[in-house]
């Protein structure tokens, strides 16, 4: 008995020995854990300081945004310690902004015109226009193919629509028509940003392109694409002289050559944590650049 009650305080001596040792091996990991993300946080940070001399920099050099700027060029993997860390900045006014629907609770008929043509370009139903502007006016008024509370508050998960301006793309996700096979056809393309924003002509894809201009295919956008790929457009009336443009008539509202606003991707892995971090930075009109918001994840 004396033999057995000396190898059962054995046993447990040594599943608490384990048990004690697997438990500081899982708070070692846990530690080394949040210290590399910490570390691969602080990589983030830099990226973003990265960010804005260069668009700093580009706006004491030049007063035009194209991909022909030091801006675009991508920031290859680096080496850290204990990892590597990336960046690319995008410029956000390449994309149609979704809040230019509706300015000061009206509907613009001009946007409302291009994001429709965007759409079509994308095979998705053009009455998801009428939706977003519901979504982003503050009336309760119903628009014709559109969808106010009434839509949304008998669905299996109420809510209400938001009746203001978007904060983020992914709102997207809660507007009536837009499934996510819908949604990641048309994030490529759009932003939300503050109202009134303009398109750069020198960045915009063909698919935005063609809907800035009515009478335009995408092989016409290609074609000013690679044009412009060789020289950037200097002024808005090099673009609208183009000879593919010439004779069209297009409206020059929400059209610019340079750009405020960009987006920053950055990366950074350390051991065995890796962090992806998206960036929004708003360049003034004197050439500082601020941080507009910071988000997990690459949008």
């Amino acid at each position: 008995m004396a033999l057995i009650t000396v190898m059962l305080i054995l046993a447990l001596a040594t599943i608490l020995a384990v048990s004690m040792s697997s438990r500081q091996q899982l708070d070692i990991h846990r530690s080394a854990n949040i210290i590399n993300y910490e570390q691969a946080f602080q990589y983030v940070l830099g990226a973003e300081s990265w960010g804005k001399q260069i668009l700093k920099r580009d706006f004491e050099d030049n007063k035009t945004d194209s991909y022909n700027d030091d801006w675009a060029t991508v920031l290859p993997p680096l080496p850290i310690e204990g990892g590597q860390m990336s960046g690319k900045i995008e410029d956000l006014q390449a994309r149609f902004n979704i809040n230019n629907l509706v300015l000061n609770d009206l509907p613009q008929k001009l946007y409302i015109e291009r994001f429709k043509r965007l759409l079509r370009n994308l095979e998705l139903n053009e009455d998801l226009a009428a939706v977003i502007i519901d979504w982003l006016d503050s009336n309760e008024e119903t628009g014709f193919s559109g969808a106010e509370d009434n839509e949304y508050l008998n669905s299996s998960q109420a809510y209400r629509a938001a009746n203001q301006a978007m904060n983020d793309v992914s709102e997207l996700l809660l507007i009536k028509g837009v499934d996510f096979e819908s949604y990641e056809k048309l994030r490529p393309f759009v932003c939300v940003l503050e109202s009134g924003t303009a398109i750069n002509v020198n960045t915009a894809s063909a698919e935005v392109l063609t809907s800035i201009v009515k009478d335009i295919t995408l092989e016409d956008a290609q074609s000013l694409i690679e044009d412009r790929n060789k020289e950037s457009y200097k002024k808005l009336d090099d673009f609208l002289q183009h000879p593919l443009l010439k004779q069209k008539k297009i409206k020059n509202e929400g059209l610019n050559v340079s750009s405020n606003y960009f987006q920053l991707n950055s990366t950074a892995q350390v051991e065995r944590i890796s962090v992806e971090f998206t960036s929004v930075l708003h360049r003034q009109n004197d050439g500082s650049v601020t941080l507009v918001k910071r988000s997990r994840g690459v949008l």
